[in-house]
Formats: structure tokens, sequence, C-alpha cells
């Protein structure tokens, strides 16, 4: 199943995600944390678009978020809480639903999600075939070990009645893991980053083992159609013909004696939130003297994680060719990038911060004069408020991955600019790109058409600006985050009812 451009799907939902059963989200990640400084308790929830989008849904329906317990930020499951400090009340804490946290050695964090999770199966999907550590024979045990006590504490904390919704490729074999044990339960699975092409895919070791444990599930969500086909293809392929059937026609594979579905549903924000308080007086003051700070007719933005993956240092090297070959920019435009650290133990993300703050130094070397520096570079993470006041004064963002499952910060960038004074440069290779079709595109690797497009939007008419943000800004907020949990669980209702 697809949804080609957001047409209405030829499956008709039989079930509304707000009846039956509780909801159970299974993620490497928490959706709160609990946090004690001396006798005061603060409990915070996890920032991102997951946990936004899934927390109400949870709340209505008394549900349970299964998650890995980070004991370094002090979670706690709010049945079962143990701390060291005789002082507090646990008693008095109340999460607005259950969390079930499942205990991993460090050991198993170490190999699990610092190895097998992020340097096999991160670079492998994202096409960096190079990042790939293919030699720790520790990562895989730990992985599959991971992933088993996950399973386990699924089966124990749920019942046939529960709908079980697993995220994301630190879990990919959950699913078939809880199957196992219970033959009969509802198990979603969604992939949030991309999945790759039949020849890439096949390069990992174990990798039927993979697709085995995906199809655990009875439905299979990914960001957009191509990410889907590839995974038709993996199964076709890579698994004994007389094990499985694929029906293209219908997306969805005959596996083990019942049906599985496999559908495209593209993530989102949460765009009436961002526009909401980008009304707000008190942030377009802040914008406002935010704006004051950046001496230039122009700015330029781009916002994301410090990763290999996001294509920073590429757009660079493009900004460093826009000035080359635009110089009456020089003076008029400055740029601001934004990095958020990220799995900063790894080595390869340390390698790359040192990369891009030597760009930077090498850029404002070359063209910086007087008080106009022509990139201002943040590593660190910003609150949402911070970031939608650059949103707010940016009059380009340039969102340039050079492989990405989706991009929500060019859908946030979008649903921040109510005044429709922006410009999205997108990458083609994000999956965004399949709905942000109004963006000026550009090939990440190709840096002097990424240098000629910042110049075009520079020079576009503010008719045709405004034109492009209008339709953009019109795509998010009908596709919106709630409207990919409805999605998704109208169809999960389905593949469950026809399996």
């Amino acid at each position: 199943m697809t949804q080609e451009n957001h047409s209405d799907s030829t499956i008709k939902p039989v079930m509304s995600s707000g009846r039956g059963g509780r909801l159970v989200i299974v993620s490497n990640r928490e959706p709160y944390t609990i946090q004690t400084c001396g006798n005061e308790v603060r409990i915070e929830r996890m920032p991102g678009g997951l946990v936004s989008a899934l927390d109400p849904v949870l709340r209505q329906r008394d549900g349970l978020w299964i998650c890995w317990e980070d004991t370094s930020k002090k979670s706690v499951e709010v049945e079962d809480v143990a701390s060291d400090e005789d002082s507090i009340d646990w008693d008095k804490i109340q999460l607005p639903y259950k969390i079930k946290p499942v205990p991993l050695t460090p050991q198993e964090i170490n190999h699990y999600y610092y190895g097998y999770a992020n340097t096999r199966l991160w670079p492998l999907f994202h096409y960096f075939i190079s990042h790939c550590n293919f030699l720790d024979e520790r990562d895989w045990p730990s992985y599959f070990t991971a992933n088993q006590k996950f399973a386990d504490a699924v089966v124990a904390c749920t019942d046939a009645e529960d709908w079980i919704w697993v995220q994301d490729y630190h879990l990919l074999l959950v699913p078939e893991l809880v199957r196992q044990q219970r033959p009969n339960y509802k198990i979603g699975l969604f992939l949030h980053i991309p999945f790759p092409a039949l020849e890439v895919f096949r390069i990992l070791p174990r990798r039927n083992v993979i697709l085995q444990g995906m199809l655990g599930s009875d439905l299979i969500g990914f960001h957009i159609p191509d990410y889907a086909a590839y995974f038709l293809d993996a199964v076709e392929r890579l698994l004994p013909d007389e094990a499985v059937k694929v029906d293209r026609e219908n997306m969805r594979i005959y596996y083990q004696g019942r049906w599985v579905q496999v559908g495209a549903f593209p993530i989102s924000i949460d765009a009436a939130k961002i526009t909401a308080l980008v009304s707000t007086p008190k942030l377009q003051n802040r914008a406002r003297k935010l704006r004051e700070n950046y001496p230039a007719k122009y700015i330029g933005l781009s916002v994301d994680r410090l990763d290999y993956t996001k294509g920073i240092l590429e757009n660079l090297q493009a900004l460093q060719v826009f000035f080359e070959k635009y110089p009456e920019h020089i003076g008029n435009f400055c740029f601001i990038q934004i990095a958020s650290p990220t799995r900063t133990a790894v080595p390869a993300y340390q390698r790359m911060r040192e990369e891009v703050e030597q760009a930077v130094g090498r850029i404002n070397g070359l063209f910086s004069y007087d008080n106009w520096v022509p990139i201002h570079y943040f590593y660190r993470r910003f609150s949402l408020e911070d970031i939608l006041a650059y949103f707010m004064i940016a009059d380009v963002a340039m969102i340039t991955p050079l492989r990405d499952g989706m991009n929500l910060v060019a859908k946030e960038y979008c649903a921040a600019k109510v005044d429709l004074s922006g410009v999205l440069i997108l990458s083609e290779l994000t999956g965004a790109a399949y709905e942000l079709k109004e963006a000026l595109m550009i090939n990440p690797f190709y840096i002097e058409e990424m240098a000629d497009k910042l110049h075009a939007a520079l020079n576009l008419p503010a008719p045709i600006r405004q034109a492009k943000m209008r339709a953009l800004r019109q795509t998010v907020c009908n596709y919106d985050i709630h409207h990919w949990v409805q999605s998704f669980m109208d169809a999960f209702a389905y593949a469950v009812s026809h399996r």
C-alpha cells in the first residue's frame, strides 16, 4: 500500500486509532526523563516529533511505552522506582502513562547501540558503506540480545488486545521475536531512516535475519514509496522463493502463513503548534532582536545534527564557491550553521566535528572583513523556540543531506514562515523532497549547483517566493504529524484484519 502524493488509499480503514486496546510503543528512545537535584524532582518530556505525536495518543488510550533504561538520565518506571535519594517521595511522581524500561548492560549498549545499530545499519541504510564496521564480532550478539530483551518486555507487559508499534532500525528483530512467542499479536513496525536499494542492502551480513525480523510485523511502514519498493525487492530476491510470495500490486508479502502489509507514511511535524508559537508577540520580539545581531541584507540558515549524512561539509564547500563566484554577496549575505551534537562517542562523529570546524574557520578567514563574518557556527542544542526564532529571520534555508529518510527541519522551516518570506533549498535525496516539490531542489553532491541555487534563491521575485512558500505550508499543515499517526493506525487495523 502506498499513498502517492497523499492520495486516498484504496485500503479502507476498519478501525479508528482511538478504539480497541492499548497502544504500546517500543523504541530505543524514552519519552520522559526523571532527574533529581537534591530534593527536587524534574520530569521532562524528550524533544522530537515522535514523542510529540504519540504522547497524546498514549494518554488517551492508557498506553505503554517500552524503551531503553538510560540510567545516566535517571529514567524510572512509574510503578517500580528505586533511588538512592531517600528524601524523595517517589510515590508522588506521576507520569501520564506507564513506561517500562528495558535494562541493558554497558557492554550491550556499546555494541548494540553504538556498534551494530550505528556503525552498520545507520551508515549502510544511508549508503555510506565506507563508514560501516563489519569487523567487531561482539556487535551482532549484543544487537540480538538487546532485541530479545525488548521482545521479552513486550510479551511480559502486553496481551492480544494491545497494538504494538515498534520504532526504527534499533529494533528490527523485535517483531519476529515477539511473533515467535505470541503468534496472534498485532505488531506494526515503522522505519524512520531510508531502506536502501537492493545492491546496497545485500552487502549487509545476516541480511536475511534482518528481513525475517521485520516480517514478524503485520504492517511495515516507510516514509516514501521508493523505500517500500526497495524492501519488496530485498524480500523477493534474498529470501527463499518457497518461503515468501510478494504481491507488488497490493504492496504485501505472504510469509509464514499470513499476509504482511507494506506501506508509505511520510512522517511530519506539529505544524499547528509551530504556527501558534511563531505568531506570539514574545517570539516575534525575540526574532526582531535576534535579527539585529546579523549585519547583512540576507540571512541563510542550516539546522541539523552533526552527522556525516547531513551534507554539512558539502554545504560549506558550496558557500565558499558561492562567495567566490558571486562576490557581490560578500557583506550582504551571512549564513548561520546550527549543528547539534549527536553520537559523540563514535569516532566518525568526532572526526566530522573537526572537519566542519576547520572548514568554517577557513571560509571565515578567506572572506571576513570589518564586522561582517560570512558563517556563524553553533555546535550545541537549541530549544524549539530558539530554533523557531532563527527560522523566522532566515531568508533562505539550505537543507542539504546526502541521504535522509525524511528531514523534518525542512517542514519546520515552512511551518514557521507564516509571512511567506522564505525560500527552501532542499536536497533531492531526502524523503521530504517527495512531498515538498515547490522547494528549489539540489543535488548535494553537485557543489556548484548548490551555489547557483543559493544565488537564484536570493534573487527570486517576491510573488514567486510567496507562492512557493504558500504551497509548501499548505502541504505541511494538511499532512501533519497527527495525520501520520492516524494514517498508520488505520492501515495497521486493516493489515491485522486481513492478515
